[in-house]
């Protein structure tokens, strides 16, 4: 016995000094947020304080030392966020994580962001003569000196990547990458091509191919100053997607106020950007001053300058244009030489490369790629695709612009005028951007920046186009004078919700906009007659209700109500009742989600199949065709295909739906239908790629939260329609902004989560409840109150 207490009383003593130094590692690895560190490369002392939520505000003596600052303290809160978006743009991931990663790294390979990155790399960062040249290579330099001597974050520990530093071209891959995330054509158009090659144009018509009539059109006003191939490149495209461990940019809403309409006489401006949830989030906040500047913006990983964000003169936002910058051309290949294709009446050679794709614990993998005059071809991408296949080409804007994103940004940052500004959003060209903007003159505007290309007049970018003929080819590109835009409109406020901009010169630019629902609340809202402020602005910001989703509940409703069917008469007098609004409270959001999931499911699976339905399903295609679909009860979209002896009526499947919600919202809420809050069915989680091991994922990942809100309102924790009954929102405000200025130093903000990306930093998930509870917190700028608040981090040459 004596013996056992023994080897008892030493086995735990083993378990303590093992979990004592874990957790003493684990707490040596957090972010250093005060003391004094020798940072190679600095001219001069450069002063770093920590405000209460971890974000640094720095104070150097020239523009080259602020930026390395700014790449040393983004590398100790972010390099693992960094590492993933480069290796994902390169794609570079299965080295790391993977042979299920594979197909994640084809799409991005055949895509040639990393082609994109090396020429705009060699064009525009080999030299430093240039004052945004020497600023982005500082922020570099700063960045590869923490990797040098910084702690290394526990993911790189954990999964065995290596630290190598950052060179010029990782940042045109995040640029590249971000670009991908806003063209949503490669997901929608093979999907659309399938409709049309196997179904016919009737079942397009319920589609939302265009925009719908009832859509909300962005007014523009210049003022004075103040087929089975289609089945295998869906899937490819969808399992790349599927697999990819960090988010990508989904919508957006902004909006600025004119001083006339505010109670302090001066612009207001919100904005929140909509990308994928994820932890970390998207945004790094930081405040940087130096002689001459004074600035405040939210930056993404690994590009030294801020994509939004404020200086003492003027802000912007940003919301995706949502423009098509994509078109899938179908090329005819020479039956003599494989590496031909036809353009007009003489065949081309065919641009070949081979990538290596490096896989953790296997093999290489070798993927030929060939390009067109056009792009890509993604054949190449495709599993067990038939050697005889007819090609289809990618044609992406990204390409065949020169990419001045990196200049336009910087210029943005240090305009102080308008016409410094409306210059800088002119060289924006890819991806599409809808830029709001105010400053201290009184100066409202938008833009829908990007270069737009002139297509044929026969020409529907949405379906694949004839890259043979030489027919359809671009036509040339419009000037940037002819881009919807509005400055100082008399309605007194701009906005964008990733809606239709209407005609320039009677010309609709064609897109992937998104429905009424968010856009006409909006307008809704903002026209009503009172003197806006922040606190009012918030209110809208963090709007619940949807006409739309309660015009949709309504047909639903009557429908079952035409059936008689006493089953769902709870169900019904709910949804007959609902205002649209989406509360924690409300059982009505729970009933209709679920009844709107079933409803689209049944009537389009037998169609579709279960990979073009997903594909279908993530995109705003699909969220333009609910109301359509379920308001045209003769559409052939509700015939059962899979049913010989019966053609089904929009009652038959919205009935098959009610009794797979009813049993849903019974399983998930319980019998009786007061208890279907939607907090039980409406979830939030940030993920962290380290959350796909389950014993890992309580300690990286944060949440699930009971939250509000809903797919296209306002306050948009949107989802995709899901047939289990829960709605984990994917995607949301990746922030939420406002700023006044009449008192541009105390704008406010949140983040979904924190700062932070180190899960040991007290600013990792800080701000989590806040973003639930629709909280929000300073962006300082005045020195006294930072220094006051903050830990001081002082950075020495």
């Amino acid at each position: 016995m004596k013996i056992l207490k023994r080897t008892l009383i030493v086995l735990l003593i083993l378990v303590v000094a093992v979990v004592a130094g874990g957790y003493l590692y684990l707490n040596g690895s957090g972010p250093v947020y005060e003391g004094t560190v020798a940072l190679q490369g600095l001219k001069g002392e450069v002063e770093v304080y920590y405000d209460s939520y971890g974000v640094p505000h720095i104070y150097a003596g020239s523009e080259e030392d602020a930026y390395l600052a700014l790449g040393y303290v983004h590398a100790q809160d972010r390099l693992f966020q960094m590492e993933l978006v480069r290796r994902a743009a390169a794609g570079r991931l299965a080295e790391v994580l993977g042979k299920d990663l594979i197909p994640t790294d084809k799409l991005f390979r055949t895509l040639g962001i990393n082609q994109f990155a090396e020429e705009h790399a060699t064009k525009f960062l080999s030299a430093d003569t240039a004052a945004y040249q020497r600023a982005a290579l500082a922020y570099q330099k700063g960045l590869n000196e923490y990797i040098r001597t910084g702690k290394t974050p526990i993911e790189f520990t954990l999964i065995g990547i290596p630290k190598t530093e950052f060179v010029p071209a990782d940042i045109y891959r995040v640029i590249g990458f971000m670009g991908f995330g806003f063209a949503e054509g490669i997901q929608v158009d093979p999907m659309l091509q399938k409709v049309k090659s196997e179904l016919g144009d009737a079942y397009l018509k319920d589609l939302a191919v265009n925009t719908p009539a009832n859509a909300e059109r962005i007014k523009s006003y210049r003022g004075a100053k103040a087929k089975s191939s289609n089945d295998k490149l869906i899937t490819a495209v969808g399992e790349a997607l599927n697999k990819l461990p960090i988010p990508l940019w989904i919508g957006s809403n902004g909006w600025v106020i004119s001083g006339e309409r505010s109670a302090n006489g001066e612009p207001i401006l919100e904005n929140d950007t909509h990308m994928g949830y994820s932890q970390p989030a998207v945004w790094y906040e930081a405040h940087l001053e130096y002689p001459g500047h004074r600035f405040y913006g939210h930056h993404a990983a690994g590009v030294p300058f801020a994509f939004l964000g404020n200086n003492l003169f003027c802000g912007w936002g940003l919301t995706m244009f949502e423009n098509d910058d994509t078109d899938f051309f179908r090329e005819e290949l020479n039956p003599q030489n494989p590496n031909q294709v036809r353009f007009g009446e003489a065949w081309e050679d065919l641009k070949v490369r081979e990538e290596i794709i490096k896989v953790k614990g296997e093999q290489d993998v070798t993927l030929t790629v060939k390009s067109s005059r056009h792009g890509p071809l993604f054949n190449s991408i495709m599993e067990d695709a038939v050697p005889s296949a007819e090609p289809v080409a990618l044609w992406w804007e990204l390409h065949h612009q020169t990419n001045f994103a990196l200049q336009s940004v910087y210029d943005l940052s240090h305009a102080a005028s308008f016409s410094a500004f409306e210059r800088a959003v002119s060289r924006l060209t890819c991806p599409g951007l809808n830029v709001m903007y105010g400053d201290t003159e009184g100066t409202i505007a938008w833009w829908a920046a990007a270069r737009l290309p002139i297509r044929p007049a026969h020409v529907n970018s949405k379906f694949f186009l004839d890259g043979a003929s030489g027919k359809d080819e671009h036509l040339g590109y419009y000037d940037f004078s002819k881009n919807p835009h509005a400055i100082n409109p008399p309605w007194g406020f701009v906005y964008s919700a990733n809606n239709q901009p209407d005609t320039v010169d009677g010309v609709y630019y064609p897109g992937y906009y998104y429905p009424r629902s968010r856009a006409g609340r909006i307008v809704e809202l903002l026209s009503e007659d009172k003197l806006w402020t922040i606190d009012e602005v918030k209110k809208v910001n963090l709007d619940i209700t949807s006409r739309m989703h309660a015009d949709i509940a309504n047909v639903l409703a009557d429908v079952l109500i035409t059936s008689g069917d006493s089953r769902f008469s709870a169900m019904t007098s709910l949804l007959k009742a609902w205002n649209g609004e989406h509360k924690i409270s409300d059982t009505a959001p729970s009933i209709y989600y679920n009844l709107l999931s079933q409803t689209m499911y049944t009537a389009m699976i037998d169609e579709l199949g279960w990979e073009a339905y997903d594909a279908f399903n993530s995109t705003s295609l699909a969220r333009n065709t609910w109301e359509i679909l379920v308001s045209n009860e003769s559409s052939p979209w509700w015939d059962d295909k899979k049913t010989k002896d019966k053609t089904e009526t929009r009652q038959d499947i919205v009935l098959r739906a009610a009794e797979k919600s009813l049993a849903l919202l019974q399983q998930h809420g319980g019998a009786d239908p007061d208890s279907w809050k939607w907090e039980k069915f409406h979830l939030l989680k940030h993920p962290h790629p380290l959350g796909a091991v389950a014993m890992l994922d309580k300690y990286f990942s944060i949440g699930p939260y009971g939250v509000p809100g809903g797919a296209e309102v306002l306050n948009n924790l949107h989802f995709d329609l899901d047939t289990t009954g829960i709605f984990m929102s994917n995607g949301g405000p990746a922030l939420r902004k406002i700023m006044d200025f009449s008192n541009i130093e105390n704008g406010v903000t949140v983040s979904p989560t924190g700062q932070s990306g180190n899960v040991m930093s007290p600013h990792y998930k800080d701000q989590a409840q806040m973003y639930v509870n629709g909280e929000s917190r300073k962006m300082m700028m005045n020195r006294e109150e930072i220094v006051a608040s903050s830990k001081k981090l002082l950075l020495e040459p």
